[in-house]
């Protein structure tokens, strides 16, 4: 089984590009009118224009607080294998965890920020020992393919154990 969350990182792109054009296009347009030479509503055209930048800095700091990923997720021949990145500007390093099925020991889900942020930790035999992955980012997964990748997982788990 494969599953990735493209839809959703083509949806976040395409949401991001709007963003930046819209600020452009506001910008541009509250600074160079000729409507905003008197004070609109008692505020200035910087007021205005200040607040359309501040809006736009909020969006992107929630998108970076969120740490959303780019998610393909395979469970065949043998092996379980992560192909993530971030989607967080300028942080676009690929990473993959690649277990074979025998050496998967179990899986969690930590919750972070009230259950906004999503992780999922793997664990894996070496040695006699248990490894521990660092956490993937899941929270840009939609619910099924959330549901898809832990009920795999937990048939790996039960396998063995």
């Amino acid at each position: 089984m494969t599953i990735d969350n493209s839809p959703v990182v083509i949806r976040d792109r395409k949401l991001m590009y709007i963003l930046v054009i819209s600020l452009i296009l506001l910008l541009s347009g509250i600074l160079i009118s000729d409507f905003f030479d008197e004070p609109f509503l008692g505020r200035s055209r910087e007021f205005y224009a200040i607040m359309i930048a501040a809006i736009y800095i909020l969006i992107n700091a929630y998108r970076f607080f969120l740490d959303l990923n780019f998610i393909n997720f395979s469970d065949q021949e043998g092996k379980i294998i992560i192909k993530y990145y971030s989607l967080r500007p300028f942080m676009q390093k690929h990473r993959s965890i690649e277990i074979s099925q025998n050496s998967f020991v179990k899986f969690e889900i930590i919750g972070k920020a009230a259950g906004i942020k999503k992780y999922l930790v793997l664990y894996q035999r070496i040695q006699n020992k248990i490894a521990k992955y660092p956490p993937i980012s899941i929270t840009a997964l939609t619910n099924d393919e959330l549901n898809s990748i832990l009920t795999s997982l937990s048939s790996k788990v039960s396998v063995k154990n």
